[in-house]
């Protein structure tokens, strides 16, 4: 799925700036819907639960997979948002990511996944790790109404706590988990990077994405902001927001 394309990119001193081209609201958004829905769940497995549930898909979606709550609707629109970007903008350069979708892993679809918002890797050579793989965490904020919050310096306090704290208990977390669904290959990824000390040094880049309904734009980025710990700051700037993430989710609901 190609997006930033819909996008002008521009720079500041503080942050990458990417804003949503004018009369392309439609196009964006309605490109979103299938991509986002494998997101929370595979299509084998939604026409599997649906029919034991004896629900259509589009029931079941509703039901179950897709969040009720608005802050959770929001944040998982910016969560998916900036996992999608994020990988295209270094696949422009070369370079693949891959990681979990942690939307699938949910205990409750109206609470966020655990952990970071999203963890990326990259391994040059899956036959022998070197320092030039990569690891990338994301942590996304949404403003979408005008509030006194400053979303930037929260999604940027945020991605500290990853760099700081909160990577590590992820990639336990993770590691845990593949562990306990049998999927090896994938138990071994998270291990080379949970554990340097035998496994070798790697790159790493923290970012910080604060998605803004392009009304609340100028004032949030006219705001000062304080990052110490040199986090990659991103921002878009989306037209009617509120209506671009709950149009999304109805368009997930309505796609099967």
């Amino acid at each position: 799925m190609q997006i930033l394309q819909h996008f002008d990119k521009s720079k500041t001193s503080d942050f990458i700036i990417y804003r949503l081209k004018d009369k392309e609201w439609d196009v964006f958004v309605n490109k979103l819907t299938d991509d986002f829905r494998l997101c929370y769940i595979s299509d084998n497995k939604l026409t599997d639960r649906a029919s034991k549930a004896s629900l259509t898909e589009s029931e079941f979606l509703e039901k179950y997979v897709v969040p009720n709550a608005p802050t959770i609707k929001s944040g998982d629109f910016g969560e998916l948002l900036s996992f999608f970007t994020v990988r295209e903008n270094f696949e422009k350069k070369g370079i693949i990511l891959f990681g979990p979708t942690k939307w699938r892993w949910k205990d409750n679809k109206d609470k966020p996944a655990p952990g970071v918002d999203s963890v990326l890797f990259h391994i040059v050579n899956p036959k022998k790790f070197t320092d030039k793989d990569l690891l990338v965490t994301i942590e996304s904020k949404m403003k979408a109404v005008k509030s006194s919050k400053h979303r930037i310096q929260k999604a940027i306090d945020d991605a500290t706590r990853d760099k700081l704290s909160r990577l590590s208990k992820t990639l336990n977390w993770l590691e845990e988990k593949y562990a306990k669904q049998g999927k090896e290959e994938a138990r071994k990824m998270v291990q080379r990077f949970n554990d340097p000390a035998t496994n070798g040094n790697f790159q790493k880049q923290y970012k910080a994405v604060a998605i803004l309904d392009s009304i609340l734009e100028t004032g949030e980025t006219a705001l000062a902001v304080n990052n110490p710990h040199g986090i990659i700051v991103i921002v878009f700037s989306i037209k009617e927001l509120q209506r671009a993430y709950e149009e999304t989710r109805t368009n997930i609901i309505n796609s099967v």
